[in-house]
Formats: structure tokens, C-alpha cells, sequence
């Protein structure tokens, strides 16, 4: 017996340095605050995600990745962990394109927060957007309500000059007079309605986006004590908006760059519930199915939204 019992501690203590270097030290989420993503915002300001992760003594690394495409590019490539706010077509495309990704929460779902914007002298209706130069960013939300309004029209994308370019850069673009219409959301629709455009549209109506939480499928299935770590964190951000609105709009005015009203004026449109419903299941599926009307997806690559594409985990309490 105590030959067995000596074996046996042996074992274990031959087991335990495995298991330490097994543990990444370092996990990489990405930092996106675009549109107007308050939990992200928050959990920043605040350093949940720093103190969940230090506590298990991992590092966190933050690239500030906007891009749907970048994000799913750099998740294939094993520079990313978690992409903490992928827009659903994003997620969608990169499965279907083979890149090993599972969805593990709803992020938000906000259909009335984007919109195609334009200058004060600029296009007065959808119907005038045939020939006319629009930025923004390709293989996002955005892109999808171009091209759902166009349709709308009895248009298509090659019926206009489509520039891909970030928020930003397609806010600045539009307002100085490059491009005739931008696809805007957050902030950057602000700023152009105050400095005197418009919007053409937004999305209700036209689209049901739902922007998720995605993770690489091999770290998630590796480490699931690390993603449970990142839901502390997020959950935590979404009980201090919830205890305190009126700071939490503070935070997000001061890092979107707009007042306290612009932002009291924006939080309504969003619906920041991680949980994943059957709903959820029935947009992406809408989604899927109009980006292959569209030829943004070919009918071959089609996946299964919710077998394919979403973690059974996505659908419990986070």
C-alpha cells in the first residue's frame, strides 16, 4: 500500500507542472468600442477584464481589431482568442469560408443604431443612390443595409461606386465632400447629423442585426475556465450599467468623443442581452439566407446557423 500511495504522488506531482503549462499566459480579446458598445467600454475603464484574468494569473492582451473581416482573418491566423464584438454576417462568412470560430454570446442587437448618412446637399432619397460614391466598411452590418436599401431600389452594389473605408475614415470622407453617402452607426452618425447631414435610413425594416461574441473553437474547447472568465467580466460591466446608468453613460460619452445627451440619445437603440434566444437563430438564418440573394455567399458554402455556427453554451446563463 504505501509503495502504491508513493507511485501515486508521483504521478501527480509529475501531472501538476503539465497542467500549469498548459495555461496560456497571455489571452488575446479584442478591444472594439465601436458603435457604441458600453459593456467593452466599461469593462475597459474599470479593468474588469485585467483583475478576472490576473486573478487566474493570465495576461490579457487587447488589439483594437474593428474590422468583421480582420477579426475572423486574425482568429484563423491564432492571433486572437475571442473577438468580443463581431458583427453576425462576419461570423457567418468566416464559417462558411472554413475559419474555426463558434459564437458564444449575443453582444448586442440594435437595428435603428446603423445607417446610410449623408450631407445636408447630398442625396435626398434611396432611390438617388444610382452612380454615387458610398464608403464604409466591407463585410460588415453596414454592408448589409447597403445592400438591403439598394435592393430596396431595384438596385445592386454595381450600381454605385461602394469604397471600402473604417467609420472614421468614411465619416471624414463624407463630410469633406469625396464620397456622397457614408454607412455610419454610434458616433460617427452623430457627428455628421450635427454637422449638418442626414440620414437616408437606418436599418429598421431593412435588416436584424445581431452583433456576437465570438471565440476560436479550439481555445474555447481547451479553455472553457477562461471563457467562463471572460463572462465574469462582462457580466460584471453589465451590472454596473445596470447599479449605475449615469456613470456608465459618462464613460462612454468621454470615449466616444460625444456629450452625455448624444449618448442618453443612443443607449436605447441597443439590447445588450448575452443570452442567445431562438430568435437569434432566426436573424442570423435571415441573414445568411439575404447574403446569398445578394452574392455575398455562395448557396454551396450555406452552414447550419445553429449547429454549425453557435456554441449550446451561447444559449445558458452566462
Amino acid at each position: 500500500m504505501k509503495l502504491i500511495r508513493t507511485i501515486a504522488l508521483a504521478a501527480t506531482l509529475i501531472a501538476a507542472p503539465a497542467l500549469a503549462a498548459d495555461q496560456p499566459s497571455s489571452v488575446r480579446i479584442t478591444y472594439v468600442a465601436s458603435p457604441f458598445n458600453v459593456p467593452s467600454i466599461v469593462m475597459r475603464e474599470k479593468g474588469y477584464l485585467d483583475e478576472t484574468f490576473a486573478a487566474r494569473g493570465v495576461k490579457v492582451e487587447s488589439p483594437e481589431i474593428t474590422s468583421g473581416a480582420q477579426q475572423t482573418q486574425a482568429i484563423a491566423a491564432e492571433e486572437i482568442d475571442i473577438a468580443s464584438v463581431l458583427g453576425g454576417t462576419s461570423a457567418i462568412l468566416a464559417k462558411a469560408n472554413g475559419v474555426d470560430l463558434k459564437v458564444i454570446a449575443a453582444y448586442a442587437r440594435s437595428p435603428k443604431a446603423y445607417f446610410l448618412m449623408t450631407r445636408g446637399d447630398g442625396p435626398a432619397t434611396l432611390a438617388d443612390l444610382k452612380g454615387k460614391k458610398i464608403a464604409g466598411p466591407k463585410g460588415t452590418v453596414l454592408n448589409q443595409l447597403l445592400v438591403a436599401a439598394l435592393a430596396q431600389q431595384g438596385l445592386t452594389l454595381k450600381d454605385v461606386e461602394y469604397i471600402n473605408m473604417d467609420l472614421p475614415t468614411a465619416r471624414a470622407a463624407l463630410l469633406s465632400g469625396q464620397v456622397d453617402v457614408a454607412t455610419l452607426a454610434g458616433a460617427n452618425a452623430v457627428a455628421v447629423e450635427k454637422a449638418g447631414g442626414k440620414p437616408l435610413t437606418s436599418g429598421e425594416g431593412l435588416i436584424k442585426p445581431t452583433t456576437v461574441i465570438a471565440a476560436r473553437t479550439a481555445f474555447l474547447d481547451a479553455h472553457p475556465d477562461l471563457v467562463k472568465a471572460y463572462f465574469d467580466a462582462h457580466n460584471k460591466a453589465l451590472s454596473f450599467m445596470k447599479a449605475h446608468p449615469e456613470e456608465a453613460l459618462a464613460i462612454a460619452a468621454k470615449e466616444q468623443k460625444i456629450s452625455i445627451e448624444d449618448a442618453r440619445a443612443q443607449m436605447p437603440l441597443y439590447d445588450f442581452t448575452p443570452v442567445m434566444s431562438e430568435d437569434d437563430v432566426a436573424n442570423l438564418t435571415e441573414d445568411q439566407a439575404f447574403m446569398i440573394e445578394a452574392n455575398m455567399l455562395q448557396k454551396a458554402s450555406a452552414i447550419d446557423i445553429k449547429a454549425d455556427l453557435i456554441a449550446p453554451s451561447a444559449f445558458e446563463a452566462k
